[in-house]
């Protein structure tokens, strides 16, 4: 009951920031998000990744459009290609923004406002990003 109480914690205080102070991620919260991250994708089949202190995805017209300051730091949300990756990148993807909440990490949802060829995230054969 505990995890829900804290999943409910999370949802109420949970919202977009698009400003980040710059500061590192501590390592032991990276340490947990890496945790969840690599469980996630053994229950769900994705290929979900993290990716720390890289700043070019983010150095666009449209990330300066979409107002993002020094996000350097995010999840890419990878899978096998279908008409279904949606779904699971959606439902794991958003346990891991829960847990960054509660770890103190606030977050935004990115489409469209970063650049596909400089993150460093693999999308392998056969897989694509979710959206």
């Amino acid at each position: 009951m505990d995890q829900a109480r804290d999943d409910i914690w999370a949802i109420e205080h949970r919202h977009s920031v698009r400003r980040f102070t710059g500061e590192a991620v501590p390592a032991d919260v990276r340490a947990e998000l890496e945790r969840a991250v690599a469980a996630a994708n053994a229950t769900s089949g994705l290929h979900m990744q993290l990716t720390w202190d890289e700043p070019e995805a983010f150095k666009t017209m449209l990330a300066h459009y979409g107002k993002f300051q020094n996000a350097c730091n995010y999840l890419a949300l990878v899978g096998p290609k279908g008409p279904d990756l949606d779904e699971p990148c959606g439902y794991f993807g958003e346990k891991i923004v829960l847990l960054a909440q509660r770890l103190g990490l606030n977050s935004c949802w990115v489409g469209g406002t970063f650049s596909r060829k400089r993150t460093r995230c693999d999308v392998g054969a056969g897989e694509k990003g979710g959206r």
